[in-house]
């Protein structure tokens, strides 16, 4: 199996998408960096730390030492894959330059979720669309969900600009989400198939 990284921003379909790979072909293994994120910072018993001062946070997951951190783990995984289960990497937190570096293209299908040319506001509206009961945002007000989609369309904006630099697909899942998903689940059905 071709391993998948599925790259993004927050409420973009990452999740959602990466279980709908794995419920299809359940011989993946699925990474998400939100848990290595917060493995590292329990193991440094920083956790209250970390939430009550989450622009500090940010710096850190957004930060190269994370990030390549993650990528470097994702990449071990991958090289004692003896049986070829592949494996699947969801996170938001990668930029395209440091992927391009560290990922093998060739063994890994590489791509981005964003919410194309939505407005902070319109991230909201899309978010309380599409929030379930899992959701980390579900029940949350507007305007703790605006601060946040304030960083979501920055970094949105930012890899709009930065995926075709580096060979990466940025794929707008801001409307018609499902038949995207869709659409790159038959994508990757082809390319296991080669």
């Amino acid at each position: 199996m071709k391993n998948i990284l599925i790259m993004g921003i927050g409420r973009a379909g990452k999740t959602t998408l990466s279980s709908m790979i794995k419920d299809k072909w359940n011989s993946y293994n699925l990474l998400h960096s939100d848990s290595l994120k917060w493995a590292i910072i329990r193991a440094k018993n920083k956790e209250d730390y970390y939430r009550k001062n989450v622009n500090i946070q940010k710096e850190y997951e957004y930060g190269d030492f994370f990030q390549t951190t993650l990528l470097e783990l994702y990449n071990s995984l991958i090289k004692k894959d003896k049986k070829e289960y592949g494996y699947i990497l969801e996170s938001g937190q990668l930029s395209p330059k440091i992927v391009s570096k560290m990922i093998d293209f060739n063994k890994t299908y590489v791509i981005c979720l964003g919410l194309g040319n939505l407005t902070a506001e319109d991230m909201v509206e899309q978010c309380l669309k599409y929030d379930t009961k899992e959701s980390w945002t579900y029940g949350l007000s507007r305007d703790y969900l605006l601060e946040h989609a304030k960083d979501w369309y920055e970094r949105n904006k930012m890899l709009k600009q930065e995926c075709p630099k580096y060979n990466i697909k940025y794929i707008d899942t801001s409307e018609d989400r499902f038949n995207i998903f869709k659409t790159i689940l038959n994508e990757i059905e082809m390319i296991n198939k080669i």
